[in-house]
């Protein structure tokens, strides 16, 4: 079965601007991953969120994400209040500079990413992207939010798609010229 896009969103290098999709490049099927069981009856346990001071159970519609002001005080902040402050790297990878494919070191890479075209008509300017970055032999910095942190990505045109590859090092990154 083909892997399914986790993130969806735009590339961007000045004025031209394509859909992309971002699905994993590794896979790990083969991880051997253990479910958390109550010993007596032998069924899983399920996590739930409990609150800290009625130690009673909270459901689902009345979880909420909150700013801490201070000790106990809370903000409150819907799911719109957060989109509209979302950084811009939320759902667009704006390539900031691009620098000799030779100049990053494997050990700054974490982990690849396959980024494809996500419509027919970004294709083509998905592809002029990818080529030109070939036929320089360049790779793109930019900026992501992958797992609720933005991280410094690195682009690496490879076949017909571009390879993503989080880093490690942000600001070792962002300071090449």
């Amino acid at each position: 079965m083909a892997p399914r896009p986790y993130w969806k969103g735009y590339l961007k290098l000045s004025l031209v601007t394509c859909p992309v999709a971002m699905m994993p490049a590794t896979s790990e099927s083969e991880k051997v991953r253990f479910h958390t069981l109550n010993k007596t009856t032998g069924n899983r346990v399920v996590s739930q969120y409990v609150d800290s001071v009625t130690g009673k159970p909270v459901k689902e519609e009345n979880e909420a994400k909150g700013y801490a002001r201070g000790e106990n005080d809370y903000v409150i902040l819907t799911d719109d209040e957060l989109d509209a402050v979302a950084l811009d790297t939320v759902k667009t990878i704006d390539i900031d500079k691009f620098v000799p494919a030779e100049s990053i070191d494997w050990i700054y890479l974490e982990k690849p990413h396959y980024l494809m075209p996500d419509d027919p008509v970004g294709y083509e300017a998905f592809a002029v992207i990818r080529d030109a970055m070939a036929a320089d032999h360049v790779v793109g910095v930019s900026k992501l939010v992958v797992g609720r942190r933005e991280r410094a990505v690195v682009l690496e045109p490879r076949g017909e798609g571009i390879v993503l590859w989080t880093a490690l090092v942000r600001g070792s990154l962002m300071a090449l010229s």
